[in-house]
């Protein structure tokens, strides 16, 4: 059946999600003998469904996530001392409702990045604004808009978001006055808005990771006041089909390397 000024209409109505649809429920109201009413309700819920797609796509490449990651992707048998309550209850959101704040702390490899996106993720579906970035990205951006007189800008950008994930603490050293440009994130969402940090380190060097140990305890002071703190352990996951005995060996030759190195 062709409508040729029914879809030009609905095309200048931007009513693409009812356009795209409307053949077959036209062919289901025929068939079924459906009510005006249901028939209009049919063709608005598949309009509302692809807008609701189309804004979950937007706020997902607007998160800018390093890989999708999801709760159904993540390998939960891998390691079974992670417990999956306290994860599934922060991604229900009300961490995020609360303004409350959640650390990822651990070994590279066991989760922390992927529970934080997955989690991020889980949010958006949730219609909150979440941005991601690792805290090199962070550094990059004030160094960036500072040497432009924007560093307000960059401000409101991390402000804005319900959710910020803040990835990669204590990867490697960072540069000088990452402790201030942290420190100002940190202190401007405290009690407004929810941030989720990851660490590879322990919170007692971050002074030593921010060559600022003033304001790293100005950070963890905020930061963690109301925060949830998950501790993970165990092996990398990236590693997992890598035999044990290739793991020690390496790890052998390099503890005898750095032997070399410390005799020369």
């Amino acid at each position: 059946m062709n409508h040729p000024n029914l879809d030009q209409t609905l095309r200048q109505l931007r009513l693409s999600g009812l356009l795209q649809t409307l053949p077959v429920r036209l062919q289901e109201a025929a068939a079924n003998r459906l009510s005006h009413a249901d028939f209009l309700e049919l063709i608005f819920q598949d309009e509302m469904a692809v807008r609701k797609e189309r804004l979950l796509t937007r706020r997902t490449k607007s998160a800018d996530f390093r890989h999708l990651k999801t709760l159904e992707d993540f390998d939960w048998h891998f390691n079974p001392t992670i417990q999956r309550k306290p994860i599934y209850e922060l991604a229900t959101g009300a961490f995020i409702r609360k303004n409350t704040d959640v650390l990822f702390i651990g070994p590279p490899g066991v989760g922390k990045t992927h529970l934080a996106q997955a989690i991020g993720y889980e949010a958006i579906k949730m219609n909150f604004h979440v941005l991601y970035r690792s805290i090199f990205d962070l550094v990059r951006d004030f160094l960036k808009d500072e040497a432009f007189s924007q560093q307000e800008r960059t401000v409101r950008k991390y402000l804005k978001p319900d959710l910020v994930i803040i990835d990669d603490m204590g990867l490697k050293s960072l540069p000088k006055h990452s402790a201030e440009y942290l420190l100002e994130v940190i202190m401007r969402r405290y009690e407004n808005r929810s941030t989720i940090m990851t660490s590879n380190r322990p919170i007692e060097e971050w002074g030593k990771l921010l060559v600022d140990v003033p304001s790293a305890s100005a950070i963890l002071d905020r930061f963690l006041h109301h925060a949830q703190t998950i501790a993970i352990t165990g092996r990398s996951y990236r590693l997992k089909d890598q035999p044990t005995g290739n793991r020690e060996e390496k790890k052998t030759k390099s503890a005898e390397t750095s032997t070399a190195g410390s005799a020369s």
